[in-house]
């Protein structure tokens, strides 16, 4: 029997004529927000992608789209009783800067966002569950997390963007727990949330710092107190992140090491083996080889010399087109706690 993933829904204008395209996404949107009419022009060179995950108690969601003018009016909010709060992750910027953005809005207040791109995720959280995690969430509307809380808070809803359409239904409420875990830690970062959620916080740091090793391998500078003023933590904290793998600096190395092997084993790679290792922070090419030898138990010219021999050895399910606009109300009026 196959394992049944979580509702995921994915709506595109761009299997609509042109002409079209604006209007359906008005029309998917009238849910949630009013949103004006834009001019002729404009209307047809009009862009749209929205995806859903329905986790129960929490939706997650996606948007890629042109600039537009969103408002929920007193008349709105009475008439649609939509009673959520949306964490929102806007890669682009309030201000059309390209820096990340988190931001809250409680759907059961008037709001008027200015037109603007949209591109980013969110999570669709129910008053009830927000409120259970965060007694004073009534007056988190319009708050902007910045800071290491809004870049870990920014790092986890990617991942969850990525992750949870393949999500299965039996492992939606473990994930749900992360989630709430992980706001309740950012938004109101009292001791007890950060410890509860630790694992997540030290997760998220520890794919922040390797995203920075990795883009760093050939920067001679790259040492533990860089990654300490790119992640704006103390050594002590660093160093209790890269324990399991027997300290930072270790890490690097073995990063470098293994960045070095793919170089080898790439047969149109001409460079000389010292000037590979050189690259990537090696001083030496007496240590380089035996740190290479020790990792992949060959040396670097017989890694090099087994890829041109054939000797060496080990050298998010897509949803369906479709509109957004007939499910997803229903999502949002059936989230429960």
């Amino acid at each position: 029997m196959a394992t049944q993933t979580v509702p995921f829904r994915r709506f595109s204008t761009g299997f609509l004529p042109e002409r079209e395209r604006f209007g359906a996404w008005r029309d998917a949107m009238t849910s949630v927000y009013e949103i004006a009419p834009l001019e002729e022009d404009v209307s047809r060179r009009f862009s749209g992608t929205a995806t859903s995950a329905h986790l129960g108690p929490l939706i997650v969601g996606t948007m890629d789209v042109d600039a537009l003018a969103y408002h929920r009016s007193p008349a709105k909010i009475r008439s649609d009783h939509m009673d959520h709060f949306i964490i929102r992750l806007d890669r682009s910027g309030a201000a059309g800067n390209a820096s990340d953005e988190i931001l809250v809005k409680d759907m059961g207040q008037p709001l008027a966002l200015p037109s603007m791109r949209l591109d980013g995720a969110c999570i669709i959280v129910p008053r009830d569950v927000m409120t259970g995690m965060l007694p004073r969430a009534d007056a988190l509307h319009g708050t902007r997390l910045g800071g290491i809380m809004g870049r870990l808070l920014a790092d986890h809803m990617r991942s969850l963007a990525q992750a949870v359409p393949a999500a299965t239904v039996e492992e939606a409420p473990q994930i749900v727990r992360v989630i709430r875990d992980m706001v309740t830690a950012c938004l109101a970062p009292s001791h007890d949330a950060l410890v509860q959620a630790r694992p997540q916080v030290a997760a998220t740091l520890i794919m922040q710092a390797r995203r920075y090793i990795d883009a760093n391998l050939t920067n001679p500078d790259l040492s533990p107190d860089r990654l300490c003023m790119a992640l704006g933590l103390s050594r002590s904290a660093l160093y209790t992140l890269f324990e399991p793998h027997h300290g930072v600096n270790r890490y690097i190395q073995e990063r470098r090491l293994q960045r070095v092997r793919e170089h080898l084993c790439d047969p149109g790679e001409r460079r000389r083996i010292g000037e590979i290792a050189f690259a990537y922070g090696f001083t030496s090419e007496a240590h380089f080889s035996r740190a290479f030898r020790r990792a992949f138990g060959c040396s670097p010219s017989e890694m090099r010399a087994g890829v041109t021999t054939g000797t060496v050895k080990d050298a998010v399910r897509p949803g369906a087109a479709g509109s957004i606009g007939g499910e997803f109300p229903d999502w949002l009026r059936r989230l429960r706690a």
